[in-house]
This record gives C-alpha cells, structure tokens and sequence, in this order.
C-alpha cells in the first residue's frame, strides 16, 4: 500500500523521502484509519535503517497525522466527525480570506482558465481525478493572494479534509460536481465583478457545503448494512 519510488531516494533526505511516501498513502486513503505501522517493518520496506524512519514517523506525529504505540509501534489517527468539522471551519476561513486577498490580482486570463478547468469537473466521473482537478481550480484562483503564510496553513487542512472525501466515497458517492460546479461559477462570477467580499462569503459557504456532504457520508457509512 505504501509506494516506494527508488528512483527518488537517492536524491532526497531520506527521512523527508519516507515521510512522504508514507503521508501519500495516508491522505489517499490506502492507509485506513487505525493502520499499524511497525518501524522495523517500515525499514525493510524501503530498504533503510530504523534511524530516517523514527525521523519519518515524527514529522507524521507532529502533523496530527499519526500517533505513536508502545515497542516502536505508530497508529494512523483517525478524525471523529467534530475534529472533521473543525477541520473544515478552518479551512473555509482561510481559503475565504485568501480568495478575498486574491481578487484584486486575478485577471481575465486566470478566470477564464478557472472556467476551462470548472467545465472539466463537470465531465469528469473518476473521482480521484475529479478531485485532483477541483483543488486545481481552488488553487488557480487562491495563488494571485501571494500570501504564503496562509496557503501554508491551508496545505495540510485540505488534505486532513481529502482523506475524508476520499475515504467515505468509496460506494457511498461524496461526489457533487452540479451542486460544487454551480457554487465555482458563482465564485467566479463574484471575483470577475470585483466582489472581493462575496466571493469570500461564497468561497466559505462552497466548503461547508463539502463538510457537510462528507459528514452525511461517513454517517451512512458507518450504518449497519440492511
């Protein structure tokens, strides 16, 4: 489940290159919630020693993304539905305030490719790829802001909030491309009038139409089939 990409290790710090590897598998969903990972087996795996991998697993613990087990054990931490919420009231903060910085510097060019990239999310039914194009579309428009503090701050919360759509979309459809293609043309809409403060208000309320999609998911998922 864990991918390794020999070609890569020997041209980065191992242990970043670990990290990675092993945050991939987790924001992708190959690596469930719970999932043990043992550091002696992780160092067979990629073919190091247990030192980069104790680096690996630290920097993981210092993101929230793991937690650490007895006789060097590490668990895959899992989000109950309020820490989820959290996670997406955060986000939508920052990517609102980042659109709203962002309006003044967008031009023509980057909406009409916004909307190049929106009719493509319309059409595409492969939600792993639909996914990659939508944070393409969300990015397109947030880079014009040059503030990298906040795109920094905003990184690791999309993916926490990913994990989840993608982990709760398999069978049970987190997948609203009319409803999130309607709330992107009305973002762009709002930016390509000026509206710098309603695009943030649309831009905030588009992310918790998707928390509260995901949270419906997981819900279902978690019934009892029958």
């Amino acid at each position: 489940m864990i991918e390794v990409d020999t070609s890569l290790l020997g041209r980065r710090v191992t242990a970043d290159y670990i990290a990675e590897a092993l945050r991939n598998a987790i924001n992708s969903g190959k690596l469930i919630d719970g999932a043990v990972l043992n550091q002696v087996e992780l160092a067979a795996h990629f073919g190091v020693s247990r030192v980069p991998v104790r680096e690996a697993l630290r920097q993981l613990q210092a993101e929230g993304l793991i937690e650490n087990r007895a006789h060097r054990l590490s668990q895959v931490r899992g989000t109950d539905p309020d820490r989820l919420v959290q996670v997406f009231s955060l986000r939508a903060l920052i990517e609102g305030w980042l659109i709203e910085q962002a309006v003044p510097n967008i031009d023509p060019a980057t909406i009409a490719q916004a909307r190049e990239i929106n009719e493509r999310l319309r059409k595409e039914s492969d939600h792993p790829a639909w996914l990659g194009l939508n944070a393409e579309f969300h990015e397109l428009l947030m880079r014009p802001s040059g503030a990298v503090e906040g795109l920094e701050l905003l990184a690791p919360l999309r993916m926490r909030s990913e994990r989840y759509t993608r982990l709760w979309s398999k069978g049970n459809g987190v997948h609203r491309p009319v409803e999130t293609c309607a709330e992107h043309d009305q973002i762009l809409d709002l930016i390509e009038a000026g509206d710098a403060e309603g695009a943030r208000a649309a831009a905030e309320e588009h992310v918790r139409h998707t928390c509260r999609a995901v949270l419906e998911a997981g819900r279902r998922m978690q019934q009892p089939a029958g």
